[in-house]
């Protein structure tokens, strides 16, 4: 992964929720596309664009695909951009 793609997945409010709710805990597709309201198209656009940087992998459970976050660490990445953007806010 290089770092131009991983700042190009992140900057996306739809793909950061996506990221911030599979960090709790694996989900499903389906699960997803009922707590954010999006259609399913849209959802997989996003889920596929992070798939294809290696942010998260889809795993097989029969029907239905897990989503996985691969590496916890960027969940840290986008709490620290979170914290500078406030920062940021307040000068």
């Amino acid at each position: 992964m290089n770092v131009e793609k991983l700042f190009k997945a992140l900057a996306c409010k739809w793909r950061i929720e996506i990221l911030k709710q599979v960090a709790k805990q694996d989900m499903c597709i389906c699960e997803l596309e009922a707590l954010n309201h999006i259609d399913k198209t849209t959802l997989s656009r996003h889920i596929s664009l992070l798939e294809n940087v290696g942010i998260v992998e889809l795993k097989r459970e029969g029907q239905r695909k897990r989503i996985v976050l691969k590496d916890p660490r960027v969940m840290e990445l986008i709490q620290l951009a979170e914290q500078i953007a406030e920062k940021t806010k307040e000068v």
